[in-house]
C-alpha cells in the first residue's frame, strides 16, 4: 500500500497530483489513516480531522476541476463522511475496530450499502420533516435502539405528502427487527 500520509491533507486549492494520490491509495486506507488520527484518538481529534478533510475536499469547494475530477473527490470525500461517520460513534468503532483487526478495511454494511445502491432514511424522504424525522431513526438505530427509531420512522412516514412504500417497507423491517431484538420480557 502506498503511504496515505503522502496524500494528506492537500492545500484548499487542491491539486491533481495530491488528487491522484489520494485515489491511488483510497480503497487500500481504513478509516483511521484517512482521517490522519491515531487509534487512540477521542472524539476531539476525529472532529477536528474530518473538519481538516472536509475543507481540503468537500466537493462544493472544487467547482474548478473538470467533472472527472470532481467525480473522484466526491468519492474521496464520501469515504471520509464515512470514516468519521463510523469512527465518531462509539458503538460503532468498537464494531470496526473487531473488524479492522479481522483485515477488513470498511465496516460491514458500509460497501454493500454504497454496492446496492440502497438509500439511507432520510435520501428516501421527500418532505423536510420527513427526511428530519428519518435522520432522528437512523440515530437512533446506530445506538441499538430499534423501538425509538421506528417511532421516527412511523413520524417521518406520517409528515411525507404521499404515499412512499420503500419508506413504508423499511419500517416494517425496522419493527420485526424490533420485537425480534426484545427481551422475553418486554412488552
Amino acid at each position: 500500500m502506498n503511504d496515505v500520509s503522502d496524500a494528506h491533507f492537500p492545500s484548499p486549492s487542491l491539486d491533481l497530483e495530491h488528487l491522484a494520490a489520494w485515489a491511488d491509495v483510497l480503497d487500500e486506507a481504513n478509516y483511521y489513516e484517512i482521517l490522519g488520527v491515531l487509534h487512540i484518538a477521542d472524539a476531539g481529534a476525529i472532529r477536528d480531522a474530518f473538519h481538516e478533510f472536509a475543507l481540503a475536499f468537500h466537493p462544493d469547494a472544487q467547482l474548478d476541476l473538470d467533472p472527472e475530477e470532481r467525480s473522484v473527490v466526491a468519492r474521496v470525500f464520501q469515504r471520509g463522511v464515512e470514516a468519521y461517520r463510523v469512527l465518531s460513534a462509539d458503538e460503532l468503532r468498537a464494531k470496526y475496530d473487531l473488524a479492522l483487526a479481522k483485515g477488513l478495511l470498511r465496516l460491514e454494511g458500509e460497501s454493500e450499502r454504497r454496492a446496492t445502491g440502497a438509500h439511507s432514511l432520510d435520501e428516501l424522504c421527500t418532505s423536510a420533516a420527513a427526511k428530519l424525522h428519518a435522520k432522528r431513526a437512523e440515530d437512533f438505530i446506530t445506538r441499538g435502539e430499534l423501538g425509538r427509531a421506528a417511532d421516527e420512522l412511523l413520524r417521518a412516514l406520517r409528515a411525507e405528502e404521499g404515499p412512499n412504500a420503500e419508506l413504508a417497507e423499511r419500517l416494517r423491517s425496522l419493527n420485526l427487527l424490533a420485537r425480534l431484538g426484545s427481551r422475553p420480557d418486554e412488552p
